[in-house]
């Protein structure tokens, strides 16, 4: 089945109002949260870098940094998996469901889960490692694995890789890849333009610890966001490359 994106984001927005209520608890504390915490980490040390635009010495202070914070970051990591699980969970599984019903059908099958989510970046890593399109190829085709689990868990892993790598065939990848690129689009929009205002009030202010916090603050919410509603749109996704009957 050939994906619309007009139909697709259509059907990511209908989503995200059929369960908002329940969305915004999860993303503020498994994506909010540990976001924030990052952001909090990285803060004091972004001084450090005096030449963005160089790739080396990015990527030198992102490697000391990893070193220097790896259990605080790999208890955010834990904490974007188990939001990201719940959420899926809870559009592909949910069946009205409580929040805490949700959390708790997620968290029952969290590690095979983490298991899934690091087996697709160790893949999408290498193939980046590779060159950039093997990469960009291999994040598209295996997009719709975790909600392939999600949605039947008892399926297991293989199969789950299998679907997502099927529902993503002929242009399917192709889409899937401007869809998620759009999102992130929009995301760094609405980040620039936080940014932009956060500055003009806290420059207003006279500047300060506060206003530094609030600009924190301000990035981490529009982060998640971003980070959930791509989660919606995965939804989305795999639902409308749901094969039809007998195929």
């Amino acid at each position: 089945m050939t994906l619309r994106l007009a139909g697709l984001f259509a059907d990511a927005q209908q989503l995200w109002q059929r369960e908002r209520a329940l969305v915004l608890p999860v993303a503020g504390m498994f994506f909010l949260v540990p976001l924030l915490g990052v952001v909090l980490l990285m803060a004091p040390h972004v001084a450090q870098l005096q030449d963005l635009a160089n790739q080396a010495a990015l990527r030198s202070f992102y490697d000391r940094f990893v070193q220097a914070n790896l259990v605080p970051l790999a208890l955010a990591y834990l904490g974007f998996d188990y939001g990201l699980f719940a959420l899926l969970s809870l559009y592909l599984q949910g069946n009205g469901q409580t929040l805490g019903q949700v959390l708790a059908l997620a968290l029952r099958r969290l590690f095979p889960f983490l298991i899934l989510e690091l087996v697709v970046s160790l893949a999408v890593q290498l193939g980046l490692s590779l060159f950039l399109a093997p990469g960009v190829f291999l994040f598209a085709r295996t997009w719709l694995a975790a909600p392939a689990y999600a949605a039947r868990p008892e399926a297991g892993l293989i199969q789950a890789f299998r679907q997502g790598w099927v529902r993503s065939a002929g242009v399917n990848w192709v889409l899937l890849l401007l869809a998620a690129a759009a999102v992130f689009v929009i995301g760094f929009v609405a980040i620039g333009v936080a940014s932009i205002a956060t500055g003009l009030i806290a420059g207003a202010a006279g500047g300060g610890t506060a206003a530094e916090l609030i600009g924190y603050l301000v990035l981490s919410v529009v982060g998640a966001l971003i980070w959930a509603a791509l989660v919606v749109l995965r939804v989305a996704a795999y639902r409308a490359t749901e094969p039809r009957h007998g195929t």
